[in-house]
């Protein structure tokens, strides 16, 4: 069954599609919350790219963050309204912090945590665990200014990752006190996600609803 993944990152939307848990084809766009109007384009090109309709792409998972409350909402609702014309469309918002640390190789039963710029030189912390060999978000949502995010990771040292493009905001929070690795995220974390696809657009993971990539 073929599956599709958007996933909204930092400056810019991630796409893949999948047969299974094989991947078929992936892009990834820069943009920005103000470039809303290009995401429906997007992914309909990079699904032409494969000679695949729409139609026929009838499971969907979408990054549900940490990120821009507005660049989540857009492409959630765009979802919704696909599901619409197709009633045997079902999707699902998944965190899509779970890409990012799927590139750690955590071990069973630990944790990491996956940084984000929380702009106002702060950052914002979503932690991940990996449990039955999946990953699955701990309900750990922290933000955190500079001396407070030094003092924390002191204090519980785990797997830290960021995204390459906040590399240079996160090292200036951070100085030389804390490590974390980037990487490309893995969308197949997403796609493994043991949960439902149950239509909702709400399953946000804002953290801060202010934030804007």
């Amino acid at each position: 069954m073929l599956h599709g993944v958007l996933d909204p990152q930092p400056g810019r939307l991630a796409f893949a599609l999948f047969d299974g848990e094989n991947l078929l084809h992936s892009a990834c766009q820069m943009m920005h919350p103000r470039d809303a109007s290009q995401v429906p384009e997007f992914a309909l090109n990079e699904l032409a790219r494969c000679q695949v309709r729409l139609q026929d792409v009838c499971r969907w998972t979408f990054g549900a963050g940490p990120g821009s409350f507005t660049f989540l909402r857009v492409v959630a609702a765009l979802g919704a309204g696909w599901s619409v014309n197709n009633p045997a469309l079902r999707f699902r918002c998944v965190p899509g912090a779970l890409a990012l640390a799927a590139t750690l190789d955590l071990a069973e039963n630990e944790s990491a945590g996956i940084l984000y710029d929380g702009r106002n030189k702060e950052l914002l912390c979503f932690g991940v665990k990996k449990l039955n060999s999946v990953l699955i978000p701990t309900g750990e949502e922290l933000i955190l200014n500079s001396d407070n995010a030094k003092k924390y990771f002191a204090e519980n040292p785990m797997k830290l990752a960021a995204f390459a493009q906040e590399k240079e905001v996160l090292q200036k929070l951070l100085d030389s006190a804390v490590d974390f690795s980037t990487a490309e995220p893995d969308l197949t974390a997403l796609v493994k996600f043991p949960g439902e696809f149950d239509n909702d657009t709400d399953r946000m993971c804002y953290i801060r609803p202010a934030v804007n990539s």
